[in-house]
């Protein structure tokens, strides 16, 4: 683990030292990156219900809409049991961000609100239903201890301590990025497979019945078409955010390795800002249809 530059860690910090720009640019493009992350997690819910949905409207007969609704919640239920626990780990993330960018500009929100029941929403990612965990015991641990430290720091109100323990925790910071990497690259991608595969399978039932029913069967390959377009873009933001976490995490490393004013700090968090640039606007162009 490399050490907190020697700016950081002098007690009495001289005028010099007080310029923590980089620090809030890392802690304003983490943010950013966190905020994507939110509807990332709405489409894979969709992309469940989606399937189960799509594939009983072109399939059943007669289509129970009713029964329909109570399958996909009974059958995506432990994907959304796990969802929450991601979506938890997304969050600490941005409070970590949110409370470090506060500290850069001595200026921290007075953060009222706790994570009261963080310990029962991570769990979840140890709970395997048919996935692999996101999270192990010794992982869940220390992500809980972060967040204990966020709320510690955020009744504190001192700067320069506040941000070296934050930035201390570097290793923290690894654990839940690669964690929302891990689920981005395997949980996410695996959404993109399965209902590739749905999209071909109901493709040619429609073929099958395009002879009985010509204008419906070709209003949904219409609307099929659409969703694998659509499947595509979100391939695409997929690679955009593994991309930019890896900037959050190699600016990190920066941040800390590096002095304030280092031009390899500068451009280490040039890097992740165009990363995140090209985040969002991929997380913009997909707009998926429900059914």
């Amino acid at each position: 683990m490399t050490t907190i530059c020697a700016c950081l860690l002098i007690g009495g910090m001289t005028s010099a030292c007080k310029n923590f720009t980089p620090v809030d640019k890392f802690a304003g493009q983490t943010v950013a990156v966190t905020e994507v992350f939110k509807p990332i997690l709405t489409h894979s819910m969709s992309s469940c219900t989606n399937n189960v949905r799509r594939n009983s409207i072109i399939t059943d007969r007669p289509y129970l809409a009713q029964e329909t609704e109570q399958d996909l919640l009974r059958r995506c239920q432990a994907y959304a049991t796990q969802l929450a626990g991601t979506a938890e780990l997304n969050n600490v993330l941005k409070r970590y961000a949110e409370v470090l960018a506060a500290l850069a500009n001595d200026k921290l929100a007075n953060y009222k609100e706790e994570i009261g029941a963080l310990g029962g929403s991570l769990d979840a990612l140890q709970q395997s239903s048919g996935m692999t965990p996101v999270l192990d015991a010794d992982q869940l641990d220390k992500v809980t201890r972060l967040s204990a430290l966020i709320s510690q720091i955020v009744t504190q109100h001192r700067q320069q301590s506040g941000i070296n323990e934050l930035l201390a925790r570097e290793e923290d910071i690894y654990i839940i990025s690669n964690a929302l990497k891990k689920y981005a690259q395997q949980n996410y991608e695996a959404n993109l497979h399965d209902e590739n595969l749905t999209l071909a399978s109901l493709n040619r039932s429609l073929d099958n019945a395009a002879a009985r029913e010509p204008v419906a069967s070709n209003y949904l390959k219409a609307k099929l078409y659409l969703d694998g377009r659509q499947l595509q873009e979100r391939g695409k933001v997929i690679d955009a955010y593994i991309a930019a976490m890896t900037g959050l995490q190699n600016s990190l490393s920066t941040l800390r390795a590096k002095s304030m004013k280092d031009p390899a700090l500068e451009r280490q968090l040039d890097i992740f800002a165009k990363q995140v640039d090209t985040l969002q606007k991929q997380a913009a162009n997909y707009s998926p249809s429900p059914w």
